[in-house]
């Protein structure tokens, strides 16, 4: 499997904040991207694209043929997934930090259970890569791995790079972290972590 293919070592880190932000074509939400990857031969499609995004109301989910979707709740009470054509709930999602994977062409809408939500989604086009979500919690070490991008949904994360040097990344802060040995969390914080390879 081939490594993410990342920008540069040591790169500057970003504040979500910072990030624009675009509205949902139905309006009942908005969406802020962190990272995409292309989809080799066609930049105008991704590989990889990973973002945050604001619900503020109940909503269908757009449909992706051929995407697998992770998701997982950043603030707020969460959601139930409801299988469009039969109401059925088919994941429910409560609380900080719960998440789920699921496939992208699944007709699927979001009932929020108890006001607005912000959520971290991942989707990874299946015939050409592969991703995973890890979200580290409280005191713990974790190697970088195939990390392609480092998100602090709390407190701070501390990056420590091949060459020995380090840096430490605050709460809301995002990195693409090339060279990174390993990724430390203390206390109360909370870091995601998204592992990406291509497929052979």
């Amino acid at each position: 499997m081939k490594a993410a293919h990342l920008k540069a070592a040591h790169p500057t880190p970003a504040r979500l904040g910072d990030v624009p932000a675009t509205r949902w074509k139905n309006g009942k939400g908005i969406t802020r991207e962190l990272l995409r990857i292309a989809a080799p031969g066609n930049p105008d499609d991704f590989a990889l694209r990973i973002s945050i995004a604001n619900m503020d109301c109940d909503a269908g989910f757009s449909t992706y043929p051929g995407i697998d979707r992770i998701l997982a709740i950043l603030r707020g009470s969460g959601m139930e997934l409801i299988d469009a054509p039969t109401g059925a709930v088919c994941h429910a999602l409560r609380g900080r930090y719960s998440s789920v994977a699921f496939a992208g062409e699944r007709p699927l809408e979001g009932r929020l259970l108890d006001g607005p939500i912000l959520d971290f989604n991942v989707m990874v086009r299946r015939d050409k890569a592969t991703a995973a979500v890890r979200i580290i919690e409280h005191s713990r070490t974790v190697p970088a791995l195939n990390c392609c991008l480092l998100f602090v949904a709390q407190g701070q994360a501390r990056i420590t790079f091949e060459d020995g040097s380090a840096l430490v990344l605050e709460e809301s802060g995002f990195i693409e972290p090339m060279g990174a040995k390993h990724i430390t969390t203390a206390g109360a914080s909370v870091a995601f972590l998204v592992d990406f390879c291509w497929r052979e």
